[in-house]
């Protein structure tokens, strides 16, 4: 039996390396053959990214180049619509399956047997596991490990951990009324990333954004980035020796945002404890900037 599944993507492909990370991605998972691929690809190789995944996909995709102004959330309401699939994999292009296909199928179907709200397929790393183990499990299945993420629980792991967390990631799958309604959140009320990015998608525990999170995470791991630590010594592909990139992460984020090297240049030269006293400051007035910029554009 094959869980109903959708992938959805709405990512930027620019550069080579990025367009072959997407291909790894692709190669790694495409034989979970879900009922619909739902993929809008922006930046300058979107039309190679396209003719490759028409090419594998053929009209089983269906594909977008929505860039509008109005920023990344704008375009996706107005391809989830198209959703009819229970579950939605939020295909991320540079995480890889590196578990089997029959595991990753099965903790879908344990999704739907436990009426889970999302998984969270990669970053499999000691801290998030550490996170969720914070609380007792509400329950164990085969494959997946669910937890009930409320006020108290967030309390809980907040006490240990001292400092707010994520409860919503975009390396998910999610039922798909549960991605939509996160789609149409309007939290943060403070944005923490301008509109043509994702990452707002994700919500920290102050967001508040559910009153109980069905929350799943795999027995063992499924995916892993491919550059991304994520902290922890040799977690990402790359650092494993599995992956191999003649561009280091560094490298790659900063010939895809110009305003990283820019910030790092100025890191260079401004003295570190000038840094740290405008840093808090600043945080708050960009966020500031973020969101005016978000309400000009509805």
């Amino acid at each position: 039996m094959s869980p109903s599944l959708c992938v959805f993507a709405n990512f930027f492909i620019d550069n080579n390396e990025r367009l072959q990370r997407m291909k790894d991605s692709f190669h790694s998972f495409k034989n979970i053959n879900p009922d619909q691929w739902i993929i809008n690809i922006r930046g300058s190789l979107k039309l190679k990214a396209s003719q490759f995944l028409k090419k594998e996909l053929g009209n089983k995709i269906k594909l977008y180049h929505f860039h509008s102004r109005q920023g990344w959330f704008f375009d996706t309401k107005k391809m989830i619509a198209n959703i009819k699939s229970k579950y939605v994999f939020i295909w991320v292009e540079d995480h890889i399956l590196i578990n089997n296909l029959a595991t990753f199928k099965n903790c879908i179907l344990e999704m739907e047997k436990y009426k889970v709200d999302q998984l969270w397929y990669s970053f499999f790393t000691k801290e998030i596991k550490k996170r969720f183990s914070i609380v007792p499990p509400y329950k164990k299945g085969k494959f997946i490990t669910i937890s009930k993420i409320d006020d108290n629980a967030s309390f809980q792991i907040y006490k240990r951990l001292k400092t707010y967390f994520y409860t919503i990631s975009m390396i998910s799958i999610m039922r798909r009324d549960y991605f939509i309604d996160v789609i149409h959140s309007s939290k943060p009320y403070l944005k923490r990333w301008p509109r043509h990015l994702p990452f707002d998608f994700e919500k920290r525990s102050t967001d508040k954004v559910f009153p109980i999170i069905w929350h799943a995470l795999p027995k063992k791991e499924l995916f892993a980035s491919i550059d991304d630590d994520r902290g922890e010594k040799n977690y990402s592909l790359i650092s494993r020796g599995i992956y191999k990139s003649s561009i280091s992460r560094q490298n790659l984020k900063e010939m895809e945002f110009s305003s990283l090297k820019l910030k790092n240049r100025i890191k260079s030269i401004i003295p570190k404890i000038i840094i740290i006293l405008l840093s808090s400051s600043m945080i708050y007035l960009r966020r500031l900037v973020y969101t005016i910029n978000v309400f000009y554009n509805k």
